[in-house]
Protein backbone atom coordinates (compact mmCIF):
# COMPACT_ATOMS: atom_id res chain seq x y z
CA UNK A 1 0.00 0.00 0.00
CA UNK A 2 1.20 3.91 -0.76
CA UNK A 3 1.65 5.58 1.93
CA UNK A 4 1.24 9.86 2.43
CA UNK A 5 3.65 11.59 0.61
CA UNK A 6 6.46 13.75 2.29
CA UNK A 7 8.42 16.76 0.79
CA UNK A 8 11.74 15.60 0.35
CA UNK A 9 14.36 17.57 1.34
CA UNK A 10 17.07 17.97 -1.00
CA UNK A 11 20.18 20.68 -2.15
CA UNK A 12 20.55 21.68 -5.22
CA UNK A 13 23.59 23.93 -6.39
CA UNK A 14 24.42 25.39 -10.47
CA UNK A 15 28.28 26.06 -10.41
CA UNK A 16 29.95 27.97 -14.08
CA UNK A 17 33.17 26.79 -14.53
CA UNK A 18 35.78 28.51 -17.34
CA UNK A 19 37.28 25.70 -19.28
CA UNK A 20 40.27 27.43 -20.30
CA UNK A 21 43.22 24.77 -19.18
CA UNK A 22 44.11 24.56 -22.65
CA UNK A 23 43.57 28.33 -23.60
CA UNK A 24 40.41 30.21 -25.06
CA UNK A 25 40.04 28.05 -28.04
CA UNK A 26 38.14 24.82 -27.43
CA UNK A 27 35.22 22.58 -28.74
CA UNK A 28 33.10 20.49 -26.72
CA UNK A 29 33.08 16.90 -27.90
CA UNK A 30 31.99 13.32 -26.12
CA UNK A 31 32.71 9.98 -25.99
CA UNK A 32 30.12 7.13 -25.72
CA UNK A 33 30.40 3.76 -25.81
CA UNK A 34 28.76 0.95 -28.10
CA UNK A 35 28.34 -2.23 -29.07
CA UNK A 36 29.05 -3.33 -32.67
CA UNK A 37 27.59 -6.15 -34.26
CA UNK A 38 30.57 -7.23 -36.77
CA UNK A 39 31.85 -9.98 -39.21
CA UNK A 40 34.65 -12.75 -37.08
CA UNK A 41 37.06 -11.87 -39.52
CA UNK A 42 38.59 -14.97 -39.00
CA UNK A 43 35.04 -17.21 -39.71
CA UNK A 44 32.93 -14.93 -42.04
CA UNK A 45 30.26 -16.97 -41.61
CA UNK A 46 29.85 -15.77 -37.89
CA UNK A 47 29.52 -12.63 -35.92
CA UNK A 48 31.18 -11.22 -33.03
CA UNK A 49 29.53 -8.33 -31.20
CA UNK A 50 32.41 -5.56 -29.54
CA UNK A 51 32.36 -2.25 -27.69
CA UNK A 52 33.63 0.83 -29.84
CA UNK A 53 33.54 4.75 -29.27
CA UNK A 54 31.94 6.92 -30.43
CA UNK A 55 32.65 10.12 -31.32
CA UNK A 56 30.73 13.23 -31.56
CA UNK A 57 31.36 17.16 -31.97
CA UNK A 58 28.56 19.99 -30.74
CA UNK A 59 28.38 22.66 -32.80
CA UNK A 60 26.03 25.03 -31.38
CA UNK A 61 24.66 25.90 -27.51
CA UNK A 62 21.62 23.76 -27.90
CA UNK A 63 22.68 20.94 -28.97
CA UNK A 64 25.47 21.07 -25.41
CA UNK A 65 22.49 21.79 -23.48
CA UNK A 66 21.55 18.23 -21.48
CA UNK A 67 18.35 18.26 -20.52
CA UNK A 68 17.70 16.09 -17.41
CA UNK A 69 15.81 12.56 -18.26
CA UNK A 70 18.88 12.55 -20.94
CA UNK A 71 21.68 10.23 -20.13
CA UNK A 72 24.87 12.39 -20.18
CA UNK A 73 27.93 10.54 -22.54
CA UNK A 74 30.29 8.92 -20.74
CA UNK A 75 33.36 11.04 -21.60
CA UNK A 76 32.19 15.22 -21.47
CA UNK A 77 35.63 16.75 -23.17
CA UNK A 78 36.55 20.43 -23.76
CA UNK A 79 39.54 19.68 -26.42
CA UNK A 80 41.96 22.40 -28.02
CA UNK A 81 43.02 22.66 -31.33
CA UNK A 82 47.07 21.73 -30.14
CA UNK A 83 47.56 18.26 -30.12
CA UNK A 84 50.33 16.22 -27.34
CA UNK A 85 53.42 14.45 -28.75
CA UNK A 86 50.88 11.75 -29.31
CA UNK A 87 49.00 13.67 -32.49
CA UNK A 88 46.25 13.59 -29.98
CA UNK A 89 44.22 16.63 -28.89
CA UNK A 90 44.60 17.91 -26.00
CA UNK A 91 41.56 17.99 -23.39
CA UNK A 92 40.47 18.05 -19.96
CA UNK A 93 37.29 16.07 -19.12
CA UNK A 94 35.16 17.22 -17.02
CA UNK A 95 33.40 14.11 -14.61
CA UNK A 96 30.32 14.58 -12.40
CA UNK A 97 29.27 13.15 -9.87
CA UNK A 98 26.18 14.25 -8.86
CA UNK A 99 21.55 13.05 -7.87
CA UNK A 100 20.66 16.07 -8.78
CA UNK A 101 17.15 16.14 -10.28
CA UNK A 102 14.55 18.36 -11.96
CA UNK A 103 13.65 21.30 -9.29
CA UNK A 104 10.13 22.16 -10.50
CA UNK A 105 8.48 21.24 -13.68
CA UNK A 106 8.80 22.72 -17.33
CA UNK A 107 7.02 25.69 -17.56
CA UNK A 108 5.71 25.42 -13.74
CA UNK A 109 4.93 29.15 -12.62
CA UNK A 110 7.97 29.95 -10.34
CA UNK A 111 9.88 27.27 -12.48
CA UNK A 112 11.37 30.07 -14.46
CA UNK A 113 13.63 31.61 -11.78
CA UNK A 114 15.27 28.37 -11.90
CA UNK A 115 15.50 27.23 -15.24
CA UNK A 116 19.32 26.25 -14.71
CA UNK A 117 17.76 23.26 -12.97
CA UNK A 118 16.70 22.11 -16.02
CA UNK A 119 20.09 20.58 -17.12
CA UNK A 120 22.67 18.86 -15.26
CA UNK A 121 25.19 19.79 -18.06
CA UNK A 122 24.93 23.19 -20.76
CA UNK A 123 27.77 24.04 -22.96
CA UNK A 124 28.02 28.01 -23.40
CA UNK A 125 30.59 30.99 -25.31
CA UNK A 126 31.55 32.83 -22.93
CA UNK A 127 29.77 36.51 -22.03
CA UNK A 128 30.64 39.09 -19.90
CA UNK A 129 27.06 39.88 -19.47
CA UNK A 130 26.47 35.80 -18.76
CA UNK A 131 28.45 35.67 -15.73
CA UNK A 132 25.52 34.06 -13.38
CA UNK A 133 22.84 31.32 -13.83
CA UNK A 134 20.95 33.57 -11.34
CA UNK A 135 20.63 36.43 -8.89
CA UNK A 136 19.44 36.92 -5.09
CA UNK A 137 16.66 39.27 -6.33
CA UNK A 138 15.21 35.93 -8.61
CA UNK A 139 13.66 35.05 -5.51
CA UNK A 140 11.83 38.21 -5.18
CA UNK A 141 9.76 37.89 -8.32
CA UNK A 142 10.18 34.43 -9.90
CA UNK A 143 7.57 34.76 -12.10
CA UNK A 144 9.72 37.51 -13.82
CA UNK A 145 13.30 37.22 -12.76
CA UNK A 146 15.91 39.45 -13.71
CA UNK A 147 18.26 36.64 -14.64
CA UNK A 148 16.65 33.85 -16.73
CA UNK A 149 19.31 31.23 -17.40
CA UNK A 150 17.50 29.83 -20.64
CA UNK A 151 17.87 33.51 -22.46
CA UNK A 152 21.48 32.16 -22.43
CA UNK A 153 20.57 29.54 -24.93
CA UNK A 154 18.43 31.14 -26.65
CA UNK A 155 21.02 33.16 -29.42
CA UNK A 156 22.18 29.11 -29.96
CA UNK A 157 25.98 30.94 -30.39
CA UNK A 158 28.72 28.61 -32.22
CA UNK A 159 30.51 26.58 -29.68
CA UNK A 160 33.55 25.60 -31.61
CA UNK A 161 37.29 27.52 -30.56
CA UNK A 162 35.73 29.50 -28.79
CA UNK A 163 36.09 30.63 -25.14
CA UNK A 164 33.34 28.24 -23.19
CA UNK A 165 32.03 28.08 -19.90
CA UNK A 166 30.45 24.81 -18.71
CA UNK A 167 27.39 25.15 -16.49
CA UNK A 168 27.54 22.16 -13.89
CA UNK A 169 24.45 21.44 -11.64
CA UNK A 170 24.87 18.98 -8.74
CA UNK A 171 22.73 18.10 -6.12
CA UNK A 172 21.75 15.30 -3.24
CA UNK A 173 18.25 13.82 -2.21
CA UNK A 174 18.42 13.34 2.04
CA UNK A 175 15.72 11.92 2.93
CA UNK A 176 15.36 12.32 7.27
CA UNK A 177 16.41 9.17 8.68
CA UNK A 178 16.70 8.07 12.31
CA UNK A 179 20.41 7.84 12.22
CA UNK A 180 20.31 11.70 11.57
CA UNK A 181 19.71 12.10 15.68
CA UNK A 182 21.41 13.91 17.21
CA UNK A 183 23.58 14.93 14.08
CA UNK A 184 23.04 14.27 10.03
CA UNK A 185 24.74 11.66 8.68
CA UNK A 186 27.16 13.12 5.77
CA UNK A 187 29.54 10.09 4.49
CA UNK A 188 28.19 9.60 1.30
CA UNK A 189 26.82 13.15 0.33
CA UNK A 190 29.38 14.58 -1.37
CA UNK A 191 28.73 16.20 -4.75
CA UNK A 192 30.73 17.71 -7.33
CA UNK A 193 32.78 17.68 -10.18
CA UNK A 194 36.37 17.32 -11.57
CA UNK A 195 38.05 18.95 -14.28
CA UNK A 196 40.60 15.61 -15.21
CA UNK A 197 43.84 16.01 -18.09
CA UNK A 198 42.50 13.84 -20.64
CA UNK A 199 45.51 13.40 -23.53
CA UNK A 200 46.54 16.88 -21.66
CA UNK A 201 50.23 15.66 -20.48
CA UNK A 202 52.49 13.48 -22.75
CA UNK A 203 52.82 11.21 -19.54
CA UNK A 204 51.96 10.84 -15.86
CA UNK A 205 52.69 14.56 -14.73
CA UNK A 206 53.59 12.93 -11.32
CA UNK A 207 56.60 11.87 -12.65
CA UNK A 208 58.01 15.22 -12.36
CA UNK A 209 56.93 15.37 -8.20
CA UNK A 210 60.02 16.00 -6.47
CA UNK A 211 60.74 13.95 -2.74
CA UNK A 212 59.26 11.00 -4.35
CA UNK A 213 60.27 7.41 -2.27
CA UNK A 214 61.08 4.65 -4.47
CA UNK A 215 61.02 1.39 -2.38
CA UNK A 216 62.52 -1.81 -5.03
CA UNK A 217 63.19 -5.31 -4.16
CA UNK A 218 66.60 -6.58 -2.85
CA UNK A 219 68.30 -10.18 -3.04
CA UNK A 220 68.91 -10.39 0.12
CA UNK A 221 68.17 -8.38 3.60
CA UNK A 222 65.41 -5.73 4.09
CA UNK A 223 63.42 -3.56 1.64
CA UNK A 224 65.67 -0.56 -0.31
CA UNK A 225 64.62 2.92 -0.05
CA UNK A 226 65.70 5.79 -2.42
CA UNK A 227 64.48 8.68 -3.04
CA UNK A 228 64.05 10.98 -6.35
Amino acid sequence: QGGESTQEPGFDSHCPSSCTPTGTKNSFQTLQMKLENITNPWSPRHHLVQSTLKQMSYHRERQAAFRFGQTLPKYLLFTSPKENRWHHKRSYRLQIHSMADQVLPLGWQQERAVTWARYPLAVTKYRESEVCSSSIYNQNDPWDPPVVFEEFLHNNENIENEDLVAWVTVGFLHIPHSEDIPNTSTPGNSVGFLLRPFNFFPEDPSLASKDTVIVWPRDSGPLGLGSG
